[in-house]
């Protein structure tokens, strides 16, 4: 049997399925904003089963100790308080412009 439907192919990702990783409050201490580009980062999380993954995702503001990150987990943005040590730097490929942009 065809279906049509236009853009997605097969079952769509389950945002119930998201848990959120354990994440710091946040800080009292005077929190430095992006004004700009965040700065991107990889970040390991940890989750309340005891789960462990690195995300690929974005800083977009911390302290010296603690680091707000955002990055896309089951289709959807989100959002954590992690401690600094967390977090490190990523890498962005060069992406060479197109030619009419």
């Amino acid at each position: 049997m065809e279906r049509d439907y236009p853009g997605w192919h097969g079952i769509p990702p389950s945002a119930d399925r998201f848990i959120p990783p354990i994440q710091l409050d946040e800080p009292a201490e005077p929190i430095h904003w992006t004004n700009g580009d965040a700065p991107a980062v990889w970040c390991d999380l940890t989750y309340p089963d005891g789960a462990e993954a690195t995300a690929k995702g974005f800083a977009k503001a911390w302290t010296t100790e603690r680091v707000l990150v955002h990055w896309v987990e089951f289709s959807g943005a989100r959002e954590a308080w992690v401690s600094a040590s967390a977090c490190r730097p990523r890498e962005l490929p060069n992406r060479a412009r197109h030619r009419d942009g």
